[in-house]
């Protein structure tokens, strides 16, 4: 076999592999009573997530097998497959039970539903008569969300939604779709931290035509792709590396992030006896979207002389509650991910906590199942969630 060959070959068995990983599924989230339908198109490890609510109609006529009745004209619904083999996750939003289109509270379901399983930006897109729902969401989500904007084929939306956007926002037209609206709504985005207009020239007139920018399916797909790789970034939390440190005369683990700690601790002079284990991870040090921000307690030397790191609002003030003489030395000292039922959404890994279960508490946290097996060995008890007790989830890197 020729070398050229083998290595044609090769990339088509890559390439088969890679579309075989994509997993398509039917998801029904609960919304005011009803459920909101979108077929949910997941790569693995996807870099965003693009949320696709359908012009026209507003249906999509999905059903339970994936299929669809209506709306395979729409450019991101038509292209969902090319997209997913980029690494981008989708979500095709459909009506709801109750036959209910264009409903902020819905939409926010799904987001929250991308949100959980990916933990990555997403970007609502729309055009045509979805593009003042997608303007709206804009401003109906909580403004810390890592949300963008693609608007393709636009209509008119009031100036006193698009002046309030602050989300970076794409914007695709064809210069001979005279109903579009793409250059109004572009110079309306007063308040977008970025933006960006692009006219696709080309294509046919004919089947989904222009509107639809029929027969530009490659150049449609390099432009989205173009702008949300560009601002996928400003959205990503700032991290730092979380370090254990071990103290060999009190047999106690320490972990901390803060770059003042750790010189002090590497030093050894104003604090002697605490040496690096070499285990670390990183954490958030602002929330993500869906995060959680984790306390440190001082636990008084009465109980321990060590520090406990509680994984959100309601475990902390639990811990408050039962031990009124720990300090809370920090409510927010980074921000983590909280598993669901022991699994971590998309981008983060599971973190293990074990209690010493001594008269001097201590509590040691590590990302190595192995690790945690070895110190439940030697009597420390494992706490978290689900059957692998995962107790918080931290970003990759």
């Amino acid at each position: 076999m020729g070398k050229n060959l083998a290595s044609l070959l090769l990339g088509l068995m890559l390439a088969t592999d890679a579309i075989a990983q994509i997993a398509i599924s039917v998801v029904d989230v609960p919304s005011r009573g009803f459920l909101q339908r979108f077929l949910h198109v997941a790569p693995p490890a996807p870099v965003a997530v693009i949320i696709a609510i359908p012009g026209g109609t507003g249906v999509l006529g999905i059903a339970d097998d994936g299929s669809m009745t209506t709306g395979q004209c729409g450019p991101i619904v038509r292209n969902r497959q090319a997209f997913a083999e980029r690494g981008y996750a989708l979500a095709l939003v459909d009506k709801t039970s109750d036959g209910s289109i264009y409903n902020p509270s819905d939409v926010q379901e799904v987001v929250r539903y991308v949100q959980g399983r990916h933990n990555v930006p997403v970007w609502i897109s729309g055009g045509s008569n979805s593009t003042e729902i997608v303007a709206d969401m804009a401003n109906f989500l909580p403004p810390q969300d890592p949300v963008g904007l693609i608007f393709f084929s636009p209509g008119l939306v009031d100036a006193s939604v698009t002046s309030q956007i602050k989300r970076p926002t794409f914007i695709i037209v064809h210069p001979n779709d005279l109903s579009a609206r793409g250059g109004q709504l572009y110079a309306a985005l007063t308040s977008a931290p970025a933006k960006d207009l692009v006219s696709l020239s080309g294509g046919t007139d004919s089947g989904c035509g222009n509107h639809l920018f029929a027969g530009q399916d490659t150049a449609f797909i390099n432009a989205v792709a173009g702008f949300v790789s560009t601002h996928n970034s400003s959205f990503v939390p700032p991290r730092a590396l979380a370090v254990e440190y071990y103290n060999t005369s009190l047999d106690h683990y320490f972990l901390t992030h803060v770059s003042g700690e750790i010189a002090i601790l590497d030093a050894g002079v104003a604090i002697k006896g605490w040496t690096r284990t070499g285990q670390s991870f990183h954490v958030f040090t602002t929330s993500p979207a869906g995060g959680s921000p984790v306390c440190r307690f001082y636990i008084p030397p009465v109980k321990g002389d060590s520090h406990f790191y509680g994984r959100g609002a309601a475990e902390c003030a639990a811990t408050a509650l039962a031990n009124p003489t720990f300090v809370n030395e920090d409510p927010r000292f980074f921000h983590v991910v909280l598993p669901s039922d022991g699994a971590c959404p998309g981008g983060t890994i599971p973190v293990y906590r074990v209690f010493s279960n001594r008269p001097d508490a201590n509590h040691r946290y590590m990302t190595n199942r192995t690790l945690r097996n070895e110190m439940t060995v030697k009597g420390w008890l494992p706490e978290g969630d689900g059957a692998d007790l995962v107790v918080m989830c931290a970003p990759v890197s």
